[in-house]
């Protein structure tokens, strides 16, 4: 099993194992998003920590906390404002 060397601080360098961590495209994907900006805005806001590799400083997450993360329920839009191509229909 390799290791992933990760930094939580400047002067902490901590080693753990790559089955525990999972970078930031498959969190995405595992949550339900297309591309990263929606997690990465969830680390800004404090929902989600994120680990960063000092070889190439890409952002990789426990798979604990990803599997854990709360999913949104779906809401359908009401049928009445939104026909067709998801445009709100015109008053005529």
């Amino acid at each position: 099993m390799q290791f992933i060397p990760i930094m939580t601080s400047r002067n902490n360098k901590q080693s753990i194992k790559e089955s525990e961590l999972i970078p930031a495209g498959l969190a995405a994907h595992i949550l339900g998003f297309k591309q990263t900006t929606p997690i990465m805005k969830y680390v800004k806001k404090g929902y989600l920590s994120a680990r960063t590799s000092h070889q190439n400083n890409r952002k990789y997450f426990d798979s604990k906390d990803i599997l854990n993360f709360p999913k949104p329920l779906p809401i359908p839009p009401p049928s009445d404002k939104f026909k067709g191509h998801g445009r709100p229909e015109k008053e005529r």
